[in-house]
């Protein structure tokens, strides 16, 4: 949907993926993908693609660095996280945030959003490709770095490995009519996290909350293509919010966080739209962030 280019997947070095716990006392299932960050990270970490979780290369504006996009907030962890193994990280855009491809720079998108450096494209070719799996990640909002939602920002979405389409998004802010949104501007329309299926059905919304962390998890159910939202607020434990829902699952793909904020008054949305002049960044916080396998004949395996 967002023309990435083919990301090459690294091997995770060992020293660092040591550095990582695969388990949390609340976490009660294999982990496919930890994007937890150690508490001895560094900015400086997120550029080296010995020690980053993530690929060094996308999805950026380009000639920025991960390490002028990425900060660390003095935040409370998340409720996956213990402040002495993790930290919170913060995913930031501002006026250089044009992400470019072979076709040219795509300014209809103001844009940072990590891809784990494990996570590969093509269908298959990893365990969140099959079977039953949960996409972990908490959001906190920044008094500091607020945004501007009378524009649309995706946050967390997973993107099908030919680019078009999504087999899940996470969204705030005011949703395009081009997304599914019904071009009714309101104060609770854009004040509100959403979770749109592969359709942009949207099939969970909750209002932003400007002062707790907010936990979401999304699984995929391969085998019988269905799709189910857990949520809680704070330290709470994760309720699911929906059924399993007709989704249509296939395509392979990466899951991708930060945020692309999106233009208005926009006939493309890549390649056209209204973006005002930020006169500061816009953060997003997150914690939390992992993927988990269900299936391996634990019936019932989820971690909440």
């Amino acid at each position: 949907m967002l023309g990435l280019s083919t990301v090459a997947v690294a091997i995770l070095l060992p020293a660092f993926a040591s550095a990582i716990p695969k388990h949390h006392d609340r976490i009660q299932c294999p982990v496919i993908f930890d994007a937890r960050i150690p508490v001895k990270t560094s900015r400086a970490d997120f550029n080296d693609p010995t020690r980053s979780l993530f690929n060094t290369e996308y999805v950026k504006g380009q000639n920025l660095t991960w390490s002028s996009i990425i900060e660390f907030p003095n935040v409370e962890p998340s409720v996956f996280e213990d402040r002495k193994t993790h930290k919170p990280f913060e995913v930031t855009i501002d006026n250089d945030s044009i992400f470019v491809i072979s076709q040219g720079p795509q300014i209809g998108f103001r844009r940072a959003g990590l891809l784990h450096k494990d996570d590969a494209n093509e269908e298959g070719a990893d365990e969140a490709d099959k079977g039953v799996v949960t996409f972990h990640w908490s959001v906190k909002q920044d008094p500091k770095k607020p945004l501007n939602l009378t524009h649309e920002y995706m946050n967390v979405w997973h993107e099908r490995g030919d680019y078009m389409g999504n087999q899940f998004t996470f969204s705030m802010g005011l949703l395009l009519p081009q997304d599914g949104g019904d071009g009714i501007n309101t104060r609770a329309k854009r004040e509100q996290f959403r979770v749109q299926d592969n359709k942009n059905n949207i099939i969970f919304d909750v209002p932003i909350d400007w002062k707790n962390w907010q936990n979401f998890a999304v699984q995929l159910d391969h085998d019988k293509s269905t799709i189910k939202v857990f949520y809680s607020k704070g330290k709470d434990r994760l309720r699911a919010v929906t059924k399993a829902l007709p989704n249509d699952n296939t395509g392979g793909g990466q899951l991708q966080l930060g945020m692309a904020k999106k233009p208005t008054e926009t006939e493309t949305v890549v390649w056209d739209g209204y973006h005002e002049v930020m006169k500061k960044k816009e953060g997003q916080i997150y914690g939390g962030v992992f993927v988990e396998d269900n299936t391996q004949g634990r019936r019932g395996c989820f971690s909440e």
